[in-house]
């Protein structure tokens, strides 16, 4: 090892100016009679210096790589060897985000009916929470085409109560832009569902689409792009159109069946809706989807116990309801005496989304179709038709740093009406998408949805105002 610096000069004497280096040894130096021993140590240690340089050189170093215009961070990239490195090639990385948010729901009405006749309160709310704590790994394994993912994804909205719940994917990539796999996975159904909630414009999704779409659920996906990446797709087989009690309670072979295809002629899109890095010239993604499952009612059995709090079993769980907000699952919800076991749901949207020169607008529509069904009793109806949209606006005033946005969305079907307008302000710190505070206000309007990760509520009419601090990494 070689000696410290200070160390090492003091062990050589001071040149006067009189004595003459040879060989890099003064004659000074050379009398003493370790001279030589100490003139061979030096080189062995430079040596070895060199030699171990040379070595850390070719070993993977820990690396961050954050989010760009057009792509999400791949994060903290710990480890990474090539087929040209190693023997087995081998990739992990890093990623997740959190939501702190602040939500207080003010009621204009004390209680609603719902379809089967009970009337049930309503209730103001003020809560503190980390709305999403979300932390994912992934990379490759053996080779390069050997894709891995696994997630954990948990909330403070239920206290202690809720688990992390365990997300996945383990795959093979055909080409450079077509992969297949399997695991627990989004099921395709509206765009504004497959868009991350790291990216929403303003503090997250809005009543339409936590009312019409499926959620995750185990199942086999095939994706990828074509035309020069213009062109993207989603499309596999679930369980069902969730991975709780509507996929394992399913009967016979019954499976969801889903796709999603978006078109971006003009070149990337990016993330999100809003256009916070002011395209130079117009981006635009058409987009379209579908999904069709025979499924059980999901009723949670802890329900009767435990009320609302066993949809916290896991927060992104799809319980489907009729348009009023009553689950379709509870008993004598379609007529007298009726109790369904099972129908089918037939979901179809349609999507476009624009953004130039920070401005930006994005338009989703959905319609769904509920028969089949199956079941006790005499069902009022046969079938049931329900359809509505969001919209989203936003201007991007000042370029990467403040964005004021509106956002509605509403929809109808046979049980009844229900809409939301707002809007709110975006601050990206640091000019990134991956440190936003955002401040909103909502008038919610006979909300049909409910959904603990949102200011949804069956039955709710009234003011939400919600203020989020997320940090993605």
């Amino acid at each position: 090892m070689a000696l410290p610096a200070d160390e090492r000069q003091a062990a050589i004497p001071a040149d006067d100016g009189e004595n003459t280096v040879v060989d890099g040894v003064s004659p000074v130096f050379a009398e003493h009679e370790d001279a030589g021993e100490i003139l061979f140590q030096q080189r062995v240690d430079e040596a070895v210096e060199k030699a171990v340089a040379a070595r850390m050189a070719g070993v993977p170093r820990p690396m961050y790589f954050p989010a760009t215009d057009v792509a999400p961070p791949k994060g903290l990239l710990l480890y990474s060897s090539k087929q040209s490195q190693a023997p087995f090639p081998f990739s992990f990385a890093l990623e997740g985000y959190l939501q702190a948010r602040w939500l207080e729901l003010a009621r204009d009405t004390t209680e609603w009916t719902d379809s089967i006749g009970i009337t049930r309160p309503i209730k103001n709310e003020n809560v503190f929470n980390l709305n999403r704590v979300y932390l994912q790994s992934q990379g490759f394994v053996g080779s390069e085409r050997v894709l891995w993912n696994i997630a954990l994804f948990g909330s403070t909205d239920a206290g202690l109560i809720v688990n992390f719940v365990p997300l996945g994917f383990v795959g093979f990539a055909i080409t450079e832009d077509i992969r297949v796999g399997g695991g627990v996975t989004q099921v395709p159904g509206t765009r504004e569902w497959l868009m991350s909630s790291r990216w929403p414009m303003g503090v997250d999704r809005s009543m339409a689409n936590t009312f019409f779409r499926p959620s995750y659920s185990p199942g086999v996906l095939f994706m990828g792009s074509v035309l020069d990446k213009s062109l993207s797709f989603q499309a596999g087989v679930w369980n069902g159109i969730d991975g709780g009690f509507a996929g394992v309670f399913r009967q016979s072979t019954a499976m969801a069946w889903a796709g999603n295809m978006w078109w971006e002629p003009l070149g990337p899109f990016g993330l999100g809706y809003s256009d916070m890095e002011h395209h130079r010239t117009p981006a635009v993604r058409i987009g379209t989807s579908g999904t069709y499952a025979r499924t059980p009612v999901s009723l949670f059995p802890l329900a009767p116990l435990l009320g609302d709090i066993a949809a916290y079993a896991n927060p992104e769980n799809t319980v489907v309801r009729l348009s009023d907000g009553t689950p379709i699952a509870e008993p004598n919800a379609l007529g007298p005496g009726t109790q369904l076991e099972q129908f089918r749901y037939n979901l179809a949207t349609v999507d476009v989304g624009w953004k130039y020169r920070g401005w930006s607008a994005f338009f989703e529509y959905s319609w769904r179709l509920l028969n089949g069904f199956q079941g006790r009793g005499d069902f009022n109806r046969q079938r049931l038709f329900d359809h509505g949209g969001n919209l989203f606006l936003g201007w991007c005033f000042v370029p990467r740093t403040y964005e004021i946005y509106a956002r509605s969305s509403a929809l109808t079907g046979a049980y009844g009406s229900a809409a939301e307008y707002g809007g709110g302000l975006n601050w990206y710190l640091n000019k990134s998408r991956q440190s936003r505070l955002t401040f909103e206000t909502l008038y919610i309007d006979s909300s049909p949805a409910q959904n603990f990760l949102y200011p949804y509520r069956a039955g709710f009419t009234g003011t939400a105002i919600q203020t989020q601090y997320m940090a993605v990494f």
